[in-house]
């Protein structure tokens, strides 16, 4: 009998420490996920706060005035000339079989070219 009731203690406490090392495992564990969820949750904010500074900074990079002033800067637009205004007709297709249209409109931007020196220009430079 005595020996029936030391393996049942022995049992119990077995059991006993089973628990208490699983629930000890348990906890560590929800704590290192709480701390890996606290991290995501920091970057996330930092990201957002990243994101409304970028706007931000977006919003005055596309500002028009400072565009307008930029170009005026750094680019010299000639105003369009006549010349450089052809027909719709005149455009070459990629998807047409025939190749009348593209040479029909080489044909008629180099005529403009040798009239105006500046067309010329511009058509010199190739695609």
């Amino acid at each position: 009998m005595n020996v029936i009731k030391f393996a049942v203690c022995s049992l119990w406490i077995a059991f006993t420490a089973v628990i208490c090392f699983g629930s000890l495992a348990f906890k560590n564990n929800v704590q290192k996920l709480e701390k890996e969820l606290n991290t995501i949750n920091r970057n996330i904010q930092d990201d957002i706060k990243n994101i409304h500074v970028l706007k931000a900074e977006w919003s005055h990079l596309n500002n028009p005035a400072r565009l307008r002033a930029l170009a005026a800067k750094h680019i010299s637009l000639n105003p369009i000339q006549a010349e450089q205004i052809i027909n719709y007709s005149e455009l070459p297709f990629n998807h047409e079989k025939s190749d009348s249209r593209k040479i029909a409109a080489k044909k008629n931007i180099f005529n403009y070219a040798e009239h105006n020196r500046e067309i010329r220009k511009l058509t010199g430079a190739r695609r």
